[in-house]
């Protein structure tokens, strides 16, 4: 399929073109509606292609960061020793489609579908009143979901965080995965 004499096609390009002219009710070309879905299922299987395929350090480069901003979040929030002052009780983060899709991978809930426009995931803190253990109830887009690894979508928090642990990377650890990756790059080249 060549599109103005060009071999290549960029499906990620036009995915994010097709779903914003749905989004805000634009008129949308009739040819590339009837292509949505082979659209869709290229771009899925592109970044599946890298992120499931490949080893683990390629999910670290794109949520090691994240993972362990939330690690140490979670871990501050628990903490008995936190400062009430300094313990949040609301922590927002904004990311593009593109990046949730990794994020879904890592936690074992990615469902081979891009996700739709506007979708969240979102990660609720719990405390049994007298047991006084602590549990993460996760969800993506409204919906529960059981992450790798958990029994249930209450899942106890040390389950939880060690899902986190196997993707996590400090800023440290990642400029130095960075430099690898570089190395290994010129190497190749």
């Amino acid at each position: 399929m060549g599109i103005g004499g060009d071999k290549s096609v960029d499906f990620f390009l036009l995915l994010d073109n097709i779903l914003a002219e749905q989004v805000h009710n634009l008129p949308s070309c009739p040819v590339l509606k009837n292509f949505q879905q082979t659209v869709e299922r290229r771009c899925v299987d592109s970044l599946l292609f890298l992120l499931e395929d490949s080893s683990r350090e390629v999910l670290r480069m794109s949520i090691g960061l994240l993972f362990y901003t939330l690690q140490k979040n979670i871990t501050d929030a628990v903490d008995p020793s936190t400062p009430a002052e300094k313990a949040r009780k609301l922590i927002l983060y904004a990311s593009h489609d593109i990046t949730l899709i990794p994020l879904l991978v890592a936690l074992g809930t990615f469902d081979h579908k891009w996700p739709p426009y506007a979708a969240d995931v979102t990660l609720e803190l719990y405390q049994h009143r007298q047991s006084k253990e602590w549990f993460v109830h996760t969800s993506y887009h409204g919906e529960e979901q059981v992450v790798k690894g958990c029994k249930e979508g209450l899942c106890p928090l040390k389950e939880f965080l060690e899902v986190l642990s196997q993707y996590s990377v400090s800023p440290e650890e990642y400029n130095n995965l960075c430099s690898q990756m570089e190395e290994n790059q010129q190497t190749e080249s």
